[in-house]
């Protein structure tokens, strides 16, 4: 069968189909892995150069400025189209009230609020915010004779102020201050975003608008987003999954759901290990990704529609979730008990009649009956890979961007089990007892999938696109 990817962009004026293209050219037009080189090319019928793509009509997003781009087969496996959650222009009209209110939050708190790597960017916020200040009083300030410069100094950089707020601030972070503020100004902005990403991946997995139902073409979703776009997916992942979790229950007694209960509670230390159990952390974690793909394709035997095998973020910013989502990581931690906020893996919860945790719940009275995976339980069924950039002097590497392990681990008494496959980029991680060979780039949030301009297939691939084309994974299934 076919595969689809929907890539999602992040935040700033984003041009339709731009970061589509340049994310398909990565991971499948110069990846020579995908297809034999001595296969024909599927346009020309001649020499193969690339993997072909063509474009053809979007008719599931419905928006005539897009488009859905479809690849040749795969041995193996069926075309695989890519397809653009573009949000952009939901965002549109964003005002200095709309970012002020956010750029308090982020200013008026205490220092132990400010989450771990962030405090050198906090305390340079405040100090630009404090020159800022200074330099609009100082404009206003009447000097007279030699000392006139001083208010022209002072009125310069506040236009240029001005002109940076105006061009880079509103353009680039007013989108994540609509976002993550849930006031009443962003809520209907909110609700839109979220909704159509819904209607996309529901359309995907075969339900319709009126709730009919048709099968896929497909039998697999993977979900790439990048910066703030990662929010926005989490968000589409969370409430997509919760509205179709509950259509079928499963039977316990050997299911694979029940192998990976079974497996983080032992993994948390709520049961002993059997003499068969993975011993390290590495091996827990290759098992229970290997389970989160069986439980999806036993979930599917069963009927549910959910086919999102992999979830996939570059740049993300959910690494300072405590800081964009909650008050603080207590907050966070006890939204994600609440199951508001889905870990990986998911939350547990006790069941009186087996007197044990689960990420389900039974349908019926009785220990031995069916049970259904609560709402919050989409990372049991999803595989979820992170990709950063570390930064350094704030500027170089991805200050935004970071590990998600800890904030989106499962937690219990303050001991965290991490689902989420990491990958650190750009600069990649030196050869062991070597010293680094490649310099950490400046600004790398926007390079995740970006090839060399001088690069031509054949070529040494570049670490971050490796990475990156074994975290899509298109040969996976």
């Amino acid at each position: 069968m076919k595969q689809a990817v929907v890539v999602i962009h992040g935040m700033g004026e984003q041009i339709p189909m731009e970061t589509i293209m340049s994310f398909s050219r990565a991971v499948w037009s110069s990846d020579t892995d995908l297809i034999r080189a001595d296969r024909p090319d599927s346009s020309t019928g001649g020499k193969r150069s690339e993997n072909t793509i063509w474009f053809k009509p979007d008719k599931i997003s419905r928006s005539f400025e897009l488009r859905r781009l479809a690849t040749e087969s795969m041995d193996g496996r069926g075309s695989t189209h890519f397809y653009e959650f573009y949000w952009a222009h939901l965002m549109e009209g964003t005002t200095f009230e709309h970012f002020i209110a956010w750029f308090k939050d982020i200013l008026l708190r205490r220092w132990s609020r400010v989450p771990d790597g962030l405090g050198p960017a906090w305390i340079a916020l405040w100090l630009v915010t404090i020159a800022a200040a200074i330099g609009v009083v100082v404009s206003l300030i009447p000097f007279e004779g030699k000392t006139w410069y001083w208010s022209a100094l002072g009125g310069a950089g506040s236009l240029a102020l001005g002109a940076f707020v105006n061009t880079f601030l509103l353009k680039y972070f007013g989108d994540v201050a609509r976002y993550v503020k849930a006031s009443p100004l962003n809520v209907a902005r909110r609700q839109e975003i979220r909704e159509k990403g819904v209607q996309l991946l529901e359309s995907l997995m075969g339900i319709m608008p009126d709730g009919t139902r048709a099968k896929s073409e497909y039998d697999r979703i993977i979900v790439v987003a990048h910066s703030l776009g990662t929010i926005v997916a989490y968000d589409i992942l969370t409430h997509c999954f919760a509205r179709i979790n509950d259509e079928v229950a499963v039977e316990v007694s050997h299911s694979r759901l029940s192998q990976m209960e079974a497996l983080i509670r032992r993994f948390m230390g709520i049961e002993a290990n059997l003499p068969d159990d993975p011993q390290s952390e590495a091996d827990k974690k290759k098992r229970f990704r290997e389970l989160q793909g069986e439980c999806r394709k036993e979930l599917n035997g069963l009927g549910n529609p959910w086919i999102v095998s992999d979830f996939v973020t570059l740049g993300s910013p959910l690494a300072h979730a405590e800081f964009l989502l909650a008050f603080d990581k207590k907050t966070l931690r006890k939204a994600q008990e609440q199951r508001i906020f889905p870990t990986c893996p998911p939350t547990l919860e006790y069941d009186g009649a087996t007197k044990n945790m689960h990420l389900s719940y039974r349908t019926e009275a009785g220990a031995d009956k069916p049970r259904r995976p609560h709402h919050a339980a989409l990372f049991a069924f999803t595989r979820w890979t992170n990709v950063y950039s570390p930064h350094k002097a704030i500027l170089w590497g991805d200050i935004i961007s970071g590990p998600v392990g800890t904030q989106f681990g499962l937690s219990i008494d303050d001991k965290v089990f991490s689902g989420i496959e990491e990958y650190s980029v750009l600069p990649g991680p030196p050869p062991a007892g070597s010293k680094p060979k490649e310099a950490t780039p400046f600004f790398s949030h926007t390079k995740y999938w970006s090839l060399p301009q001088d690069w031509k297939n054949g070529n040494a691939v570049p670490h971050h696109i490796g990475v990156l084309r074994q975290a899509v994974d298109l040969k996976g299934k």
